[in-house]
């Protein structure tokens, strides 16, 4: 099966009913209004732009600073290797000399999908002039309706360093509406709304058509209306319409957190492709972290943007020592009582599916793995979401994914790791 990698790739194994029967009555009760809070405070990576209030010059540049990347990420820019010039012409847009006191209350929305950046380019970066697929000055991709708190602009004004709701870098100026209207900034964001459960649908906008992914909630959706933002000439907000594309899945809020539709909703991007940053060479994808982050959110669940920060904001309910042995680890997983579980490791993140065909499974979004080969290693590229088998790269000498794992954990739960799950 094409979105399936185990070694006895059976359909049922993408079937969203499949997994949900192993899940009954075992999925944690939780509240998003009560759990987000919690996400933020132990991620510290999940904010409210809206309510930022006076930010000092030195902080914001120590923040500017925090959202480069490193210097060798970027040596070679849109596929050649970058010259000292294009370099220092980058650098001098962060105009630094220029940052001022950040006053509170400089608010914007995305009209679009749009992307926040390292550096105020959309040259892309790379460590290596023929590095394929990565573009490592891309953070994450922002999507319509995004409330931002305008940090501090570039150079040349057509970049802003912003503060998102769950990272800080530099967004087009061009791609956002001012608005310093509060209360009409959060009336229209607390507007009642359905939540796209499909894995992406289109909006025909004022500035054109525009992509929208799982989870993103459309506020005001009467029939396929709702009200949208739009730039004047100075670029300050003024208010008309959006029109949703076709029938996409949609639910008339949140729902529930359980095992079906939380499955349903993660197998339906299967076969979506992998995009570091959201980004691939050929236009929109997702990583690992957004891919567990879109599925939660559709749940009204807050998770941070990065892999490492989302496993920080969870609760370990299991660890496991470097050099485990494969056995020993897939023997305490199969005891995990409660769920849904995120499985972690140095940079990378899963959504536990359970057990099945003799071996654990997951899905997630996938660049590539090791299998062994004549003594050694080849690299098999993979590039989408995928339902895997956790025993790929077995026998290789980066070990099986179940190997790297360093915990599993669950969104709530407590304090301290418990061994074998929680109790359900």
């Amino acid at each position: 099966m094409r979105h399936v990698i185990s070694p006895a790739p059976d359909p049922a194994l993408s079937d969203p009913s499949f997994w949900a029967r192993q899940w009954e009555g075992r999925f944690l009760r939780l509240d998003p209004h009560a759990t987000n809070p919690r996400l933020a405070e132990r991620s510290r990576a999940v904010w409210d732009p809206l309510a930022l209030e006076q930010v000092e010059p030195d902080r914001l540049r120590a923040w500017i600073e925090a959202a480069r990347v490193p210097d060798a990420w970027w040596a070679a820019l849109d596929g050649r290797p970058a010259t000292e010039a294009e370099r220092a012409a980058l650098l001098a847009e962060l105009d630094l000399e220029a940052v001022r006191p950040y006053p509170g209350g400089r608010l914007a929305l995305t009209l679009r999908r749009t992307h926040l950046r390292a550096l105020p380019t959309d040259r892309r970066g790379h460590k290596l002039a023929d590095e394929e697929g990565f573009d490592r000055l891309q953070h994450t991709a922002l999507e319509p309706l995004t409330p931002l708190a305008l940090l501090h602009q570039s150079r040349h004004g057509s970049w802003w360093f912003v503060q998102a709701p769950d990272y800080r870098g530099w967004v087009p100026e061009a791609d956002l509406a001012r608005c310093t209207d509060l209360t009409t900034l959060r009336n229209l964001l607390e507007f009642d709304g359905p939540v796209l459960l499909d894995p992406r649908a289109r909006l025909i906008t004022p500035a054109g058509f525009t992509l929208v992914q799982t989870g993103t909630r459309l506020p005001g959706l009467r029939g396929a209306m709702l009200p949208y933002p739009a730039r004047d000439p100075e670029g300050r907000v003024v208010w008309s319409k959006a029109r949703l594309v076709g029938q996409p899945r949609l639910a008339p809020g949140h729902p529930p957190l359980e095992p079906r539709t939380l499955f349903e909703v993660a197998l339906a991007a299967l076969g979506e492709p992998y995009g570091w940053g959201d980004l691939t060479p050929e236009g929109p994808g997702r990583d690992c972290s957004r891919f567990v982050q879109d599925v939660f959110k559709a749940f009204g669940f807050r998770l941070p943007r990065d892999a490492s920060r989302q496993c920080a904001a969870t609760r370990p309910v299991l660890r496991f020592e470097e050099g485990e042995p494969h056995e020993a680890r897939a023997d305490r997983l199969a005891r995990l009582a409660s769920g849904p579980a995120l499985l972690c490791m140095p940079g990378h993140v899963m959504l536990y599916l359970g057990a099945a065909e003799g071996c654990h499974h997951a899905v997630h979004a996938f660049w590539a793995y090791e299998r062994p080969q004549d003594g050694g290693a080849v690299t098999v590229p993979v590039r989408r979401v995928v339902v895997t088998s956790l025993d790929l790269g077995r026998g290789t000498p980066r070990g099986s994914l179940l190997e790297r794992l360093t915990s599993v954990n669950l969104l709530d739960g407590p304090d301290e790791p418990v061994e074998g799950g929680v109790p359900g």
